[in-house]
């Protein structure tokens, strides 16, 4: 058994690296260049509490409150690193033998670890996180670029300053799981769908979101599915008044089309991971099997193959998948539920107050523009509903859609009479 080691020292080394990098490729953007240095400092911020987050985790013992089942992410990517180096893979032949990753399930972690781990030949656990502290900081200035494409800098700079601090989002990029790359490949996608929404056909961000899409099936496959097919619709769908847009979104939606149509291949190699949820029966039983032998469990018993079963399932799943845990569930639940209660209290009234409003406001006048986040959002909301058993679980699944909520708390009437009374 490989013994672990943190390796503070080269972690440390690996932050600034990925610091230098990522405000080099902030200064590379042309449509938010203006506002470049704000999103230097919310990243280089983004970053460094993230990084302090990990050094927490793991040189101070807050794993051993937090609980180290996805450890398994850490360990897998040294498994691999190993049998590139038996193999005697060459640098040549690394991204090859990164392919591979697609032919497995949701193998794209372990795979990403591994070829840092083969690079770098450290091994260790401060080092693997740095990964995700990097991605989960992009992720922050992506959210800022989404709210300030959609609204204004009012609320670009809300989003981007709460998702920067907001716990469960620092949490997740604090440790060695594959949400926070997931996270950030969603929001890449979404971004530069907004920007076919509302700057027209452009070449860049084809490209951007074709990159995203296309690298998404090894880590979710079902997340590479609906951010495709989310983005696919959206540009499909026509603007009101602008029809050259509209064409020109079409043909975007076209192009797009392509990873998905080549995917089908890869789908009939996931197939099996579909069939367990081919029948109500299979949700059932999957809904099942997460509430069970855990603190946090919460199994509802529906008739999902009735109209009136599947409802309640689906509004039971969603209430818990905006705001779970209830206080009824508090007490029953592990020391790492106890530890949510501060920012769940954040969360209901930022819901309430801003998500709520924000988000009505946003359909009701921005419809067009924000379609690709609504698509998301409720395709990924109804399979999380649907799915749901755990509270724990989808605790971390509502991570994966809170950073386009963050635009719509801040685009609420509230904003627009700021805007108005600045100008």
């Amino acid at each position: 058994m490989y013994q672990q080691d943190n390796d503070l020292g080269f972690g440390l080394v690996l932050i600034f690296i990925l610091a230098a990098l990522g405000c080099f490729l902030i200064t590379l953007t042309r449509q938010h260049y203006q506002t470049r240095y704000e999103q230097i400092k919310l990243f280089l911020i983004a970053l460094g509490v993230r990084f302090a987050a990990s050094v927490v985790v793991y040189e101070f013992g807050l794993v051993q409150v937090l609980g180290d089942e996805d450890s398994s992410g850490w360990m897998m990517g040294i498994v691999q690193w190993q049998r590139w180096v038996r193999e005697n893979v060459g640098i040549l032949e690394l991204p090859s033998a990164l392919s591979q990753a697609y032919l497995g399930n949701h193998q794209g972690y372990y795979y990403m670890l591994g070829a840092l781990f083969y690079v770098t030949e450290a091994a260790a656990r401060i080092p693997a996180v740095t990964l995700n502290n990097f991605f989960g900081a992009m992720t922050v200035v992506f959210v800022y670029r989404i709210a300030h494409s959609l609204f204004s800098n009012w609320t670009a700079k809300w989003s981007g300053w709460i998702a920067c601090f907001f716990p469960s989002l620092i949490i997740w990029s604090a440790q060695t799981v594959k949400e926070p790359v997931i996270i950030f490949l969603e929001t890449v996608a979404l971004y530069a769908c907004v920007n076919l929404k509302t700057s027209g056909f452009k070449i860049r961000y084809i490209g951007l979101c074709l990159a995203a899409v296309a690298l998404l099936p090894p880590f979710r496959f079902y997340a590479a599915y609906l951010a495709g097919a989310s983005v696919i619709v959206a540009l499909a769908l026509p603007q009101i008044n602008k029809a050259k847009s509209t064409a020109q979104s079409m043909i975007a939606s076209i192009i797009l089309a392509v990873p998905l149509i080549i995917g089908g291949g890869m789908y009939a190699k996931n197939e099996a991971s579909f069939e367990r949820f081919s029948s109500m029966k299979e949700v059932d039983r999957f809904r099942f099997n997460v509430a069970q032998n855990a603190g946090s469990g919460a199994y509802y018993k529906f008739d999902l193959n009735s109209s009136t079963g599947l409802f309640m399932a689906i509004t039971v799943g969603g209430a818990h998948l905006l705001l779970a845990p209830f206080p009824w569930q508090m007490g029953g639940g592990s020391m790492r539920m106890l530890l949510t209660a501060p920012e769940l209290l954040f969360w209901w009234w930022l819901f309430f107050a801003g998500f709520a409003p924000g988000f009505y406001y946003a359909i009701r006048n921005r419809f067009s523009e924000v379609q690709p986040l609504v698509l998301f959002i409720v395709g990924m909301g109804l399979l999380y509903s649907l799915m749901f058993g755990n509270v724990g679980l989808i605790f971390r699944q509502r991570s994966q859609l809170m950073p386009w909520s963050y635009g719509a708390a801040g685009s609420s009437p509230r904003e627009v009479k700021i805007t108005k009374y600045a100008k």
